[in-house]
C-alpha cells in the first residue's frame, strides 16, 4: 500500500523524532536559571499560573536573622553559597600553612595573626557584608541559557536617565561618572511608591567606550556602612530635608536594554524630583532656559535657607565631591544634596573639604573665576590664563548672601536643632561616635568629632579657614566678595550690584596640592591658608587649634 505523506504529516513526524532526540523546553524558567532575560515577569509563578522551570532557589523567600529584610531565597542561597566559600578558603589556608610547617627540616615559627574578615564575624549584619554585593560567578552563568522570557523578578527596573520635564524644557539626566548602574524601580518603602536603587558590580559597561564597573565588596560594604550612618546623622542634626532617605535592600531584576539578571544587594534611595543643576545651567531641549528663567530661579525662587543649611552640612560631613552634577535643583527652588559619600576622608584622604557652598574651597573658586584659571593650566601661546569676568549663578550658593540682615558670619550661631547635634558629638569620644552612627572605623568618627568641635567652639569660619580636616596649601583659598543677586549683560550674567573680586590665586599645584613644579612661573602670589583679615590673631589662634588633629 502507498502511504503519501504531505508537508503537515511530515512535520508531525519530524516533531515526534525532535521530542525523542531531546525533549523541547516549553517551561518558563525562573530568572536565577538564565544567564540573560530579556522579559522579567514580577512574581514568585510564571504568568501563566504553571509551576515554572524552578528549584529550591525559586519559589519561596527566607527571612535572615541579622536583619528584618525578607530576601528571596536565590539570594539567600547564593549568599551561603559565597560564605562557604569564604570558609573554605579560610580552611585550606589553614591547611597549607600547616603543610608548609610540618617537614622535617622546616623552621618554626608563630603563624601570623588571622586577617579580620567582617563575612565572618556574626555581629556584622547581612546587609554590610561583603558577600551581600557580589554577583555570581561568571563561570556559573556561562553553563545557564539566555531567555526570551522568565519570572521571578521583584523589582522592575528602569534606567534613571532618562528624559525629565523641568519647567517646560526636557533634560536627559547624566549618566554619571560612576561606573555603578542607577535605577529608577516602585517600592512600598517611599510615601510616592517610587525609589532610585544604586547597585555596584554590573559587569556591564553602561555605555559604549565606558569603563566595566570595578567589583570591590569588601570597599562596598564599607560605604554602605557610612552612608547608613550618615543618614543618621542627617536625623539627628535635622538636615533631612536636604539628604534624600537612605536604605539598604535586595534587588532582584534585570538590567533594562540588556537582560543581566540582578539579585544582590543595593543602595535604595526615595526619588527626588527635579535635575542637577548642571544640567539646568548647561542642557536642555530643544535649547537651555533663557536666561530670564535662570535669573529667576538664583534671584527669587531659591531656598535660601537651604543654602545655608547645605554649607554647614558639608562643613561638618568634610564633603568632598560638591559640585552642579551632586545638587538636585527642584522647580520650587528646594535643594536637594546627592551623592554624599566622598566626605570625612573615607575615601579621599588627602582631601580636607571641597564645596561650592564653603568658602576657600577650589570648587568655589572654580565657580567664580572659572576652572582653567584656577587649576593654572597652561596656554598655547605660553602666556598666564585669564579669569571670567561674567558672573557664574552659582555665586548665589553663598551662604553669606542669606543670613540675618547685617550679619557677615554664621560664626556659632547655628539652628537650633544642628546646634544641639554639634555639641552632642563634641560631648562624645571619637569612639563614642563611631559606636552611635555605625561609622566604619574609628579614624572617621574623629574626623567628625573634631569639625564639630571646632564649629561650635570656635565657629563656622574658624572651622573653615584653619580646622580639620584641611587642606593642603595651594588648596585653601582666600575669602572673597560676595555676590548676591543676577542681571542679564546681553547675552551671560553679571553681578547684580558692586562686586570686585580678587584674582589673586595660592602659591603650588593645585591640582596634588604640593609644591609648584611645573615649566612656567607659578601665577600664585600667596601662601594657602593665611587670611590677612585675621592679621596675626588668626594664625596665634589657628597654632592654639592645632592639637586638633585629624584621625591617623
Amino acid at each position: 500500500m502507498d502511504i503519501q505523506l504531505s508537508i503537515i504529516h511530515l512535520f508531525i513526524v519530524m516533531l515526534g523524532w525532535s521530542c525523542l532526540i531531546g525533549p523541547v523546553d516549553a517551561v518558563m524558567r525562573h530568572i536565577s536559571h538564565c544567564r540573560l532575560c530579556h522579559r522579567c515577569h514580577l512574581g514568585a509563578i510564571p504568568p501563566d499560573g504553571s509551576g515554572g522551570l524552578s528549584s529550591d532557589e525559586s519559589g519561596s523567600t527566607t527571612a535572615s536573622s541579622t536583619t528584618d529584610v525578607v530576601l528571596p531565597s536565590s539570594l539567600h542561597s547564593r549568599l551561603r553559597k559565597n560564605r562557604a566559600l569564604t570558609m573554605s578558603k579560610t580552611i585550606d589556608d589553614v591547611k597549607v600553612r600547616s603543610s608548609v610547617g610540618a617537614g622535617a627540616n622546616a623552621h618554626w615559627r608563630k603563624p601570623p595573626p588571622p586577617v579580620y574578615d567582617p563575612e565572618l564575624d556574626p555581629t556584622v549584619p547581612i546587609q554590610f557584608k561583603p558577600s551581600s554585593y557580589r554577583p555570581r560567578r561568571q563561570t556559573e552563568m556561562a553553563a545557564l541559557p539566555v531567555c526570551d522570557e522568565c519570572y521571578g523578578c521583584q523589582h522592575n527596573l528602569t534606567l534613571i536617565f532618562e528624559s525629565t520635564v523641568f519647567l517646560n524644557h526636557t533634560y536627559t539626566s547624566e549618566i554619571g561618572a560612576t561606573t555603578s548602574w542607577i535605577f529608577r524601580t516602585h517600592t512600598n518603602m517611599t510615601p510616592s511608591g517610587e525609589a532610585v536603587v544604586k547597585v555596584h558590580c554590573v559587569p556591564v559597561a553602561k555605555r559604549v567606550g565606558f569603563q566595566m564597573p570595578v567589583c570591590n565588596p569588601l570597599r562596598i560594604a564599607e560605604i554602605m556602612r557610612l552612608l547608613i550612618s550618615l543618614g543618621k546623622l542627617s536625623q539627628d542634626c535635622g538636615f533631612t530635608d536636604l539628604i534624600p532617605r537612605m536604605w539598604l535592600a535586595p534587588v532582584l531584576g534585570v538590567v533594562p536594554g540588556v537582560g543581566y539578571p540582578i539579585d544582590w544587594w543595593g543602595l535604595w534611595m526615595e526619588y527626588v524630583e527635579g535635575i542637577s543643576l548642571e544640567n539646568f545651567l548647561y542642557h536642555g531641549i530643544p535649547r537651555r532656559q533663557p536666561l530670564e528663567t535662570v535669573a529667576d530661579m538664583f534671584n527669587n525662587r531659591l531656598n535660601k535657607t537651604r543654602v545655608v543649611r547645605a554649607a554647614i552640612f558639608d562643613l561638618l560631613t568634610s564633603q568632598c565631591d560638591r559640585h552642579a552634577q551632586n545638587l538636585f535643583l527642584q522647580e520650587d527652588g528646594n535643594l536637594k544634596l546627592i551623592d554624599n559619600e566622598s566626605c570625612l576622608q573615607h575615601m579621599w584622604r588627602h582631601c580636607g573639604f571641597d564645596s561650592v557652598f564653603v568658602p576657600t574651597t577650589q570648587k568655589q573658586e572654580i565657580v567664580r573665576l572659572a576652572n582653567h584659571y584656577v587649576n593654572k593650566l597652561p596656554t598655547s601661546t605660553g602666556q598666564p590664563q585669564i579669569p571670567r569676568f561674567d558672573a557664574d549663578p552659582q555665586l548665589l550658593l553663598d551662604y553669606r548672601c542669606y543670613l540675618p540682615e547685617g550679619q557677615e558670619q554664621i560664626g556659632t550661631q547655628y539652628p537650633p536643632q544642628i546646634d544641639k547635634c554639634l555639641r552632642h558629638i563634641a560631648s562624645m569620644t571619637p569612639e563614642e561616635v563611631a559606636k552611635v552612627y555605625g561609622f566604619p572605623d574609628v579614624r572617621v568618627a574623629g574626623n567628625l568629632h573634631t569639625r564639630a568641635t571646632d564649629m561650635i567652639t570656635r565657629g563656622y569660619e574658624w572651622a573653615a579657614k584653619y580646622g580639620h580636616p584641611q587642606n593642603a596649601a595651594p588648596k585653601r583659598y582666600r575669602i572673597q566678595p560676595k555676590c548676591c543677586s543676577l542681571r542679564i549683560n546681553r547675552t551671560q550674567f553679571a553681578c547684580g550690584h558692586a562686586w570686585k573680586p580678587s584674582y589673586e590665586l595660592p602659591l603650588g599645584n593645585p591640582f596634588n596640592g604640593r609644591e609648584w613644579d611645573k615649566d612656567r612661573p607659578d601665577p600664585g602670589t600667596y601662601v594657602g591658608g593665611t587670611f590677612p583679615e585675621d592679621g596675626e590673631v588668626g594664625g596665634s589662634v589657628a597654632e592654639d587649634g592645632a592639637g586638633m588633629q585629624p584621625w591617623p
